[in-house]
């Protein structure tokens, strides 16, 4: 077991506090008073063989995935893509998952067996990913197999439909799903999106069908509706806690008083390398994958699973703090779910903060309405055009003209949705589908609605200001910002690291 996580207020004694702010790193002095909320220690424990096994033969609920079996079912096992671990695990536990659902199936006679990953509007992905993911075993035996792929959104092929809206927009979704016998959806949970019919919706949808359940102003209960009608699905969810990392970046999972004199070099050392070479310098650091503790699994209908390992995710991170900060300050790690490669963009590292970060706490606001963030990112304007073409476009032509999300909704996203070069680049070239980059900014909304001031420290002031948000060079001058409406001495919250942990609001 790690050690749970709290809230530290700042007094004269309390040292310098680690923020992240893409691949950089640093220190940084709070005001007397600041809330600092530390996530629980990340010290490995749990094995994700044995946890996945007795879950697979005791369900929360339902049958036994072994007693679902038949010699000569369509059996399809789909499971969530590399955003929902970033940072990438050193043995991602899909792979034990995955591995114990073939070797039943073979053991059954179930021969007909295909794996989907549910990636739904991010990249599709390529061996390398499968990998990753799935473990040299599974991803050599299925190399180059058709039975093997990532789930195409854009491919009419490959979906079928199943329903329609009140608006008369057709609900497609994967062909294979639809026709299999029985589906295995495979989760790992480290937040409160992770597993239950959103993510396997979302994930194995047409585009259109994706928009109409989670675009702008849209509802996704008629389609949650239409795919639990139509598919035979149970899932299977393992429960991660914080991640720990080790070797020249082992002290971000260290608080800042316990740094040995080892923490205290291998910081300075990372400070120097990102000084000077920060691009490769950053690669460097935080390419190696980290070890996280497994603390639960789960298997069984697909809303039992989501519940269970959400109560068990909520148990193990819950940290409480003293009511809602007029002002939540964050950094923004360099890998994060909307940057599963280390190569994100402007609208990733806002939906990090306004949409991620911003939520948190699943009751109480962490931040109350009318207050401010100041998040720690340099919203720099050079990114992979490569993987987010479409949001580098949107962010040079279309928020220049409107960020209003109803206009950009109407008058750009048909355009950019029909346009068969970023289909292309989507389909056959590993991008981001164009919808994605609109989805993210339409995320961003309700924060945006509810909070006074955006500041972000060190941002390009061009594409912050693009975006709606306010520029500062240090945190000071962040607050000096903020003060203008929240005083001079607003009720701070800082959250030091914003993977893995939830922050419970007296």
């Amino acid at each position: 077991m790690s050690r749970p996580g709290f809230a530290l207020e700042v007094d004269e004694r309390t040292t310098p506090t680690l923020v992240r702010s893409a691949s950089d790193v640093r220190l940084e002095r709070f005001a007397l008073g600041t809330q600092i909320v530390y996530p629980p220690d990340g010290q490995p424990w749990g094995d994700a063989v044995t946890a996945s096994e007795r879950a697979l033969a005791q369900p929360v609920d339902g049958t036994p995935f072994a007693a679902r079996l038949r010699a000569g079912m369509r059996l399809t096992i789909t499971f969530a893509d590399i955003s929902v671990l970033a940072p990438a695990a050193a043995d991602d536990p899909r792979r034990a998952v995955v591995e114990q659902l073939l070797t039943a199936a073979a053991a059954a006679g179930v021969d007909d067996v295909v794996l989907i990953a549910a990636t739904g509007l991010r990249r599709r992905l390529g061996p390398e990913d499968m990998r990753r993911l799935l473990g040299e075993r599974v991803s050599r035996s299925f190399a180059g197999d058709p039975r093997l792929t990532s789930h195409d959104a854009s491919d009419d092929g490959g979906l079928l439909t199943i329903g329609e809206s009140d608006e008369g927009v057709q609900i497609r979704f994967n062909r294979r799903v639809v026709e299999s016998d029985l589906v295995v959806h495979v989760s790992v949970v480290t937040s409160v999106e992770h597993a239950g019919w959103d993510e396997f919706t979302s994930g194995l949808a047409s585009a259109e069908t994706i928009d109409l359940a989670y675009g702008w102003k849209a509802d996704p209960a008629p389609v949650r509706r239409a795919v639990a009608d139509r598919v035979q699905a149970m899932g299977v969810a393992v429960v991660l806690g914080q991640p720990s990392y080790s070797g020249p970046v082992q002290f971000l999972s260290s608080r800042e008083w316990e740094w040995s004199v080892k923490d205290q070099a291998a910081y300075l050392a990372s400070r120097r390398a990102l000084a000077t070479a920060p691009v490769q310098a950053g690669r460097l650091l935080y390419s190696r994958p980290v070890a996280y503790p497994v603390i639960g699994a789960f298997s069984g209908g697909i809303d039992a699973v989501r519940a269970a390992a959400q109560a068990r995710l909520a148990a193990q991170q819950r940290v409480p703090v003293k009511g809602s900060a007029d002002v939540l300050v964050t950094g923004v790690p360099p890998i994060h779910a909307a940057a599963p490669d280390g190569d994100g963009s402007p609208l990733g590292a806002a939906w990090w903060v306004l949409r991620h970060a911003y939520r948190l706490s699943t009751e109480t606001p962490i931040v109350r309405d009318g207050g401010a963030v100041i998040a720690f990112h340099p919203l720099g304007d050079r990114f992979s055009t490569r993987h987010h073409g479409a949001a580098a476009d949107m962010i040079a032509e279309v928020l220049p003209e409107t960020s209003d999300p109803r206009e950009i909704a109407e008058r750009f996203l048909p355009r950019f949705a029909a346009d068969p070069w970023y289909t292309d680049l989507y389909r056959e070239r590993g991008a981001y589908h164009p919808l994605h980059a609109f989805h993210q900014w339409f995320d961003l909304q309700p924060a945006i609605a509810a909070l006074g001031d955006v500041v972000f420290v060190g941002a390009n002031r061009r594409t912050a200001e693009v975006m709606g948000f306010r520029a500062a060079t240090t945190y000071q001058d962040a607050l000096e910002i903020v003060s203008t409406r929240l005083g001079r001495r607003p009720a701070t919250t800082y959250v030091r690291d914003a993977v893995g942990v939830q922050v419970a609001v007296s």
